[in-house]
């Protein structure tokens, strides 16, 4: 029993003490990789090492182990060998820990707490002279000229915007779909833009940075041993905390902690790149030194201070002089050129040679004003500023204020007997040249002015229609009536150059012609003209030239209106001859104004070289007088308004219609519609354009005079409505019966009455005025009833045709009257 109860008690004994030894060989069996076994290795290759070391050591016989005696001296020696081969291993651990080189003698001068520099000195870098004697590349200081997309390249944009063909909408899209490519491939290509402009950024922060660790670690053997001991002991603590798992994730933690600081430290301590003083002051001061006749082992500080940073704005450089040196304008200008040459920026110096000390101080040359802004025109001149309105007031006959100019100055010319009666237009769309002639045309009213109009736009100047001693011809439908205002402003101004010529003192009312896009004009009225011409010779006279006699109309009118103010005041789009008749009228217009105007314009206008630079704004306008050219702001009133001023001015002069004027300008013919239009029958729309009547057949004249509206009168047709006739347009011999139907003739029965009537004309020409109107040429001939060859006409519609355009009734003479009464 009290064995049995003696044996669990046994087993409750605490373990017998292992001893340090034990406790070791336990936790390096727990922690190490591998166990124990790895300590029995390392045992086992220090003996290996050892065992190796006698044999490489050993100059004696070798052991022979049989014999007694060889044995107990060979054990002796291995155990020997293995002692002092592990004490070797240990002392190789020491030096490795403590921070020594493993082998061989120190490479610098450093100590346990102390960095030290190499022992041995460091071959400088060969430099080849093949990279300087390299050609130096060509650089160009010339800016490339900007390449200009080719005509076809225009002709093709301009094509892709117009086209409204068969697939227009499919080219559309197309064209939408590669620009919204286009569009992409730019958003990305400035996404990668941006990438490589941030790892750009990023590498020069890094850079630095890298760099310094790169240098530290070229600089190990200047490290002090503690230092370098540290690293190893690190080292090697990182690489047995990634061996044994446990110890894995914290060694990983204390990497990044370590890596952290290091970054941190060699950003701190990254080293200052060298200032300008340190890479610029040795190489100036070898060359000022012989230049200042100074010893060769003067210290530079002594004599020439350098700033650290050449480019900051205080940058100063102070060279000390010596005494012998003389300071001539050639020394002067010596130092100067070796300081500008050899160091970045431009110097001025500063030279003293008074006093104790002779100094030189160079600073930045300071940089050029900035040029004054250049002078500029206001925004807006308004026609009813006070100033102006007083300007105006002073002006004197045919003064006209145009604006202000780019000091503010309030400009005047002169349309009177000066230099520049005529004045010539030029202004793209947009740029103002409506309004422009609508306050010239306001100020002149305001001095007694006649207003004669050649207004092909229709509305450039149409609201001074009504008003008294404006003659305003704008329907381009009717181009006989500009002509015959043209005229008639020719043969005005022909009759007061008589006057003129008899009684110099004779005083006249001026007169504007005003001719609206000239260039336009030019082709309706040379349609017109080839329409109506004669085109062969016959008994009552030769036959009309080809060319249009109208500019020399105006050519005329601008020679002789000069001394008795017969003024024009044409828009031009081209000045050339060629453009006008070959009548030199560029040199007639001796003041002309060019706004939003193109390289194109100016040269069909001006013709000068060089051509300035357009300023596309509304309003603004370069005045060219000669050889003079300079902006102006013209000034600017609303339509209405100006009409309202021009209409108290002229009840304020007292104007009278007619006074002072030889003959009577020639009033307008009826408005003509376009052709789209003139199939609107009145019998859906009563009244025309803007409440006019549209040309329709009035009521008397169709039959309906005696209906009440809304009926429809039996026997009147739209068809017939499509007449164009009014009362009293037929002459005194037509039908004035306002309830008659008119008689409908063919193209060869209105030939033979109206001859019979005493008109010269042929069904050949009415014929052929007749297919004209049907080609969309917008003649004016009249429209009959029926199509084709079985269109026809009245009487009257014809012989109101053709007086309109010239063709007058033949008068008999006395002597074929009497001999038709004796008959």
């Amino acid at each position: 029993m009290h064995i049995l109860a003696a044996a669990p008690a046994a087993h409750t004994e605490a373990p017998p003490d292992p001893g340090w030894f034990g406790a070791l060989w336990n936790w390096t069996g727990g922690h190490l990789p591998g166990g124990n076994l790895t300590i029995i290795g390392a045992l086992f290759l220090v003996g290996l090492l050892a065992d190796g070391a006698n044999k490489r050591g050993g100059t004696g016989d070798k052991t022979d182990w049989k014999k007694a005696d060889q044995a107990v001296v060979g054990v002796v020696k291995k155990l020997f060998g293995t002692i002092v081969g592990v004490f070797k291993a240990v002392w190789a651990v020491l030096r490795f820990y403590g921070g020594w080189e493993l082998r061989g003698e120190p490479r610098s001068d450093a100590t346990f707490f102390r960095a030290g520099t190499p022992t041995t000195p460091v071959k400088a870098p060969v430099v080849s002279m093949e990279s300087v004697a390299l050609a130096p590349p060509k650089v160009s200081l010339v800016k490339p000229k900007r390449r200009q997309p080719s005509p076809w390249a225009r002709h093709a944009a301009d094509w892709f915007e117009s086209y409204r063909g068969r697939g227009a909408a499919a080219l559309d899209r197309a064209v939408r779909t590669a620009l919204w490519l286009v569009r992409m491939v730019g958003k990305v290509c400035r996404a990668v833009l941006a990438v490589c402009r941030a790892l750009k950024a990023a590498y020069g922060f890094t850079a630095p940075i890298v760099s310094t660790l790169a240098r530290a670690l070229r600089g190990w053997h200047c490290w002090p041993y503690a230092a370098r001991g540290l690293a190893r002991l690190v080292l090697t603590a990182a690489l047995v905390g990634l061996a044994v798992p446990a110890w894995r994730t914290w060694t990983i933690v204390g990497l990044v902690v370590v890596a952290a600081g290091a970054f941190a430290l060699a950003h701190r301590f990254r080293p200052t790149p060298p200032g300008d003083d340190a890479v610029y002051g040795p190489r100036i001061w070898a060359i000022l030194r012989d230049d200042l006749d100074l010893p060769d082992d003067e210290p530079r500080e002594n004599w020439m201070r350098l700033p650290a940073s050449l480019a900051a704005p205080d940058a100063r450089i102070v060279i000390r002089l010596p005494w012998t040196w003389r300071g001539s304008e050639g020394d002067r200008d010596n130092l100067s050129a070796l300081v500008n040459s050899r160091l970045l920026g431009e110097w001025v110096p500063r030279i003293s040679l008074t006093g104790e000390t002779f100094t030189a101080v160079y600073t930045h040359k300071p940089p050029p004003k900035p040029p004054a802004p250049e002078p500029t025109p206001p925004e807006r001149v308004d026609f009813f500023d006070a100033d102006i309105q007083e300007a105006i007031a002073n002006c004197k006959r045919g003064e006209i204020v145009i604006g202000r100019d780019a000091f503010g100055q309030i400009i005047t010319k002169s349309m009177g007997e000066g230099e520049t009666p005529h004045w010539a237009l030029s202004v793209g769309t947009g740029g103002g040249k409506s309004a422009f002639c609508q306050m010239v045309i306001a100020q002149l009213i305001a001095q007694g002015y006649y207003i004669l109009a050649a207004d092909v736009k229709r509305v450039s100047v149409a609201n001074y229609i009504g008003i008294v001693g404006c003659y305003i011809y704008n329907d381009p439908m009717n181009p006989q009536d500009m002509r015959a205002g043209i005229d008639w402003f020719k043969e005005e101004i022909a009759a007061r150059s008589a006057v003129s010529e008899v009684d110099p003192t004779a005083e006249f009312p001026g007169i504007l012609c005003l001719i609206e896009e000239a260039n336009e004009f030019a082709d309706v009225s040379r349609e017109w003209w080839d329409d109506n011409r004669k085109a062969r010779a016959d008994e009552f006279g030769p036959a009309d030239r080809a060319a249009d006699p109208v500019w020399g109309t105006v050519a005329s009118g601008a020679r002789l209106g000069r001394h008795v103010y017969g003024n024009i005041l044409a828009v031009f789009q081209d000045l050339r001859d060629q453009a006008l008749g070959g009548k030199g009228l560029r040199n007639l217009f001796r003041l002309k104004f060019m706004g939003n105007f193109n390289k194109n314009s100016w040269d069909n206008v001006v013709g000068t070289k060089p051509v300035p630079e357009s300023i596309d704004k509304a309003g603004r306008m370069m005045i060219v007088e000669g050889n003079a050219q300079y902006w102006v702001q013209t000034l600017y009133g609303t339509p209405d308004a100006l009409r309202a001023w021009a209409i108290e001015a002229r009840k304020r002069t007292g104007f009278m219609e007619g006074a002072g004027l030889y003959g009577t300008p020639p009033k307008p013919s009826p408005k003509t519609l376009p052709r789209l239009l003139q199939g609107v029958s009145r019998d859906k729309l009563p009244e025309g354009l803007r409440g006019a009547s549209e040309g329709g057949l009035s009521d008397e004249t169709a039959g309906r005079g005696v209906t009440p509206e809304g009926d429809v009168t039996p026997g009147v047709t739209p068809q017939r409505d499509r007449l164009r006739l009014i009362p009293g347009q037929a002459g005194a011999e037509g039908s004035q019966d306002p309830l008659a139907a008119p008689v409908l003739l063919s193209v060869a029965e209105l030939a033979r009455e109206m001859q019979a009537r005493g008109y010269v004309i042929e069904a050949e020409l009415i014929r052929q005025h007749k297919s004209r109107r049907d080609k969309g040429n917008g003649n004016g001939f009249p429209v009959g009833i029926g199509e084709g060859r079985d269109e026809k006409f009245t009487v009257d519609q014809l012989i109101a045709f053709y007086e309109k355009r010239g063709i007058e009734k033949r008068e008999e003479s006395e002597a074929e009257t009497e001999q038709g009464d004796a008959i």
